[in-house]
């Protein structure tokens, strides 16, 4: 009901991408759609119907998604793949720029770095992954193996419990209770591919939302993902998420730390002063996690991507008066 409820919005943004596919499960209810893909999942300890199902365990869905995919050949006709989800606000304009800007960290960056541009690149932005072209052929050609799931029939007590998940995960991190695409892709460009097929995977970003990043040369990259857990401006409630999509739109345009300071000191509320660079690295972000009302989506649309009629972003506020205590 929850991703039902973000869908339409979600689906304006993702038509802006060149391409787009939404997955489910064959036994989610609702008629066919055009935009979806049904896949087969294993039956899971925690039921569709219950609370907390795939909780911690998104790659059982996404196993299933991605041989969809790498069987289909749409991997053929794009350069670049991002696996995001409902509850992420995704800008596909920003995120062009983005991979753009990552691309020209790496250039920038280390002798290494700028080798790796040639090769499989994973970009990480929280637990939203950018894998480019050669990446996923490279796990198309290798999906004989990375493509194998842990089965309910197997004779190890360990992979009945961790049903769905990769095979190759075993050992690893979080098995077999739980495979999250933020340790799991990871795992996969870090460990399992370089050992396995002697690949070396360019990954820049950080796994974990609202994590900063550096290049080789220490040189930042643009935030990858901006997390709404970590919202000074209210947390997670509606108000607290429409007032930290106001403040980033705001922010957007402000060139250096210098004008962030700036207007986080001349702001009216405290929470922005006493958080100013929350909110300042992440005024070029491409993804927001936990949005998790209908209402912040369209909003992030409106300012964020300039999509829409709304309110005109005002201008930083004027500084308060020295004996005025700020709000």
């Amino acid at each position: 009901k929850f991703d039902e409820e973000l869908l339409p919005e979600v689906r304006k943004q993702f038509a802006k991408c060149d391409g787009h596919i939404f997955f489910t499960d064959r036994q989610s209810p609702g008629p066919d759609d055009a935009s979806f893909a049904r896949v087969d999942l294993p039956p899971q300890k925690v039921t569709r119907d219950q609370g907390g199902w795939l909780y911690h365990r998104n790659m059982v869905g996404l196993m299933p998604s991605w041989n969809y995919l790498l069987q289909s050949g749409i991997v053929d006709h794009f350069d670049w793949f991002i696996n995001t989800e409902l509850d992420h606000f995704l800008s596909p304009s920003r995120a062009r720029i983005n991979i753009a800007s990552y691309l020209k960290s790496m250039e920038e960056g280390s002798s290494q770095e700028q080798a790796s541009l040639a090769g499989p690149i994973m970009l990480m932005w929280g637990n939203v992954f950018v894998f480019n072209k050669k990446l996923v052929l490279e796990m198309r050609n290798r999906w004989d193996f990375l493509g194998q799931t842990a089965s309910a029939a197997a004779s190890a007590n360990d992979e009945v419990v961790a049903v769905g998940c990769p095979l190759w995960m075993k050992g690893h991190s979080e098995w077999p209770q739980s495979c999250s695409q933020d340790v799991v892709y990871p795992t996969m460009a870090w460990d399992v591919l370089p050992k396995k097929a002697k690949l070396k995977i360019a990954t820049p970003g950080d796994p974990g939302c609202g994590h900063p990043a550096k290049n080789g040369k220490n040189q930042e990259y643009t935030l990858g993902c901006w997390e709404m857990q970590q919202n000074p401006a209210g947390g997670q409630s509606l108000e607290g998420e429409l007032s930290a999509i106001r403040i980033l739109a705001d922010m957007e345009g402000l060139k250096d730390k210098q004008a962030g300071e700036a207007y986080c000191a001349a702001h009216p509320k405290e929470v922005v002063q006493k958080n100013c660079m929350k909110f300042f690295d992440g005024r070029h972000v491409a993804v927001i996690h936990h949005v998790s009302h209908l209402a912040v989506h369209r909003l992030a649309r409106e300012l964020l991507d300039k999509d829409g009629t709304a309110v005109p972003v005002a201008p930083p506020p004027a500084p308060a008066p020295a004996e005025a205590k700020p709000a």
